[in-house]
């Protein structure tokens, strides 16, 4: 009798110890981590309008994403898929809604993994006009607390890396953010392009253009 009793609480035991570890078990497992494969994968459909490398199109039309920071490009394939930003051919094209956040994640994780400097060197050029020793002055006052001294950006303030962006992809930007079209810096009531003139845009862009420069 005693040992059945004691087979019995063995079982009771045991059985409540599994429940009370599944939660732990579940939780560890509900996030995945990247999968750069998969990433890899996913990537062929962006490379239909961004490159092979995610090199981008000189000149800015479909802008460079490869070595972006990978908390950027989450948030921005996030805003696409969830229609904060609206953009026909990432969403058609890159098939974005049909995504999941881990097959996001993934997708990031293998662009910001590219190394354009090994597989597809740029040569950004510098628009003509511009006053780069303006630009950097300006940016080192006003640009590097967010987007970083070298423009490698910010993680903490969702930043983007601007060094090696071509100019006509920042220049465009710069007109969504002052007409409203797009959010500068996470708030709508952002006012940073008011006191800039055209020639101080066109400096501070020149100025990002040469900071990777290789020469």
């Amino acid at each position: 009798m005693r040992s059945t009793i004691v087979r019995a609480l063995a079982l009771s035991l045991a059985f409540s110890g599994s429940l009370a570890v599944t939660p732990s078990v579940v939780a560890s497992t509900s996030e995945s981590e990247p999968d750069l494969d998969l990433g890899q994968r996913l990537h062929r459909q962006c490379a239909l309008c961004h490159g092979q490398y995610s090199q981008g199109i000189l000149g800015g039309k479909y802008p460079r994403l490869a070595g972006l920071p990978d908390y950027y490009l989450v948030k921005s394939l996030t805003d696409y898929r969830d229609g904060v930003r609206e953009h026909a051919a990432m969403t058609v094209v890159g098939g974005l809604r049909t995504l999941s956040d881990n097959d996001l994640a993934s997708l990031s994780a293998y662009i910001a993994s590219i190394d354009l400097d090994a597989v597809h060197p740029l040569d950004v050029p510098t628009p003509e006009g511009s006053d780069v020793e303006n630009g950097e002055e300006i940016y080192q006052s006003d640009c590097k607390t967010c987007h970083g001294r070298a423009a490698e950006g910010n993680k903490r303030k969702e930043s983007p890396k601007l060094a090696g962006q071509y100019d006509g992809y920042l220049f465009r930007q710069i007109e969504k953010f002052k007409a409203g079209k797009r959010m500068h810096a996470n708030d709508p009531d952002d006012e940073t392009f008011v006191d800039y003139s055209d020639q101080d845009i066109l400096d501070i862009i020149g100025f990002v253009t040469t900071i990777d420069d290789k020469n």
